[in-house]
């Protein structure tokens, strides 16, 4: 096996190892929004969702300053995206 074969083979086994960590992570963290007997945690849940809302607000705020966009841009773009499943609801789908 050549230098660049290996090289390569080395690089993909770490992206594959990260996205078996990341996977790992995530079935825990989505477990963890389960209670004992298996209900939704309602409280963690809507943490996560929090979080989330947070983190798209930072990066929107962060292209807006950066001037990879306007706010008006992003706000199109947002509603062009929200259209792609048929509907104009506010959400993505989620399935």
């Amino acid at each position: 096996m050549g230098l660049i074969n290996w090289i390569f083979d080395f690089y993909q086994h770490s992206k594959i190892d990260r996205a078996e960590r990341e996977t790992r992570d995530l079935r825990a963290e989505l477990a963890s929004m389960r209670t004992g007997g298996g209900d939704v945690d309602g409280d963690r849940l809507l943490r996560a969702i929090g979080e989330l809302a947070l983190a798209v607000k930072t990066v929107q705020r962060l292209a807006v300053e950066k001037g990879l966009c306007t706010e008006a841009e992003f706000l199109r773009r947002l509603r062009e995206v929200d259209l792609e499943d048929g509907r104009a609801d506010g959400m993505a789908p989620t399935r």
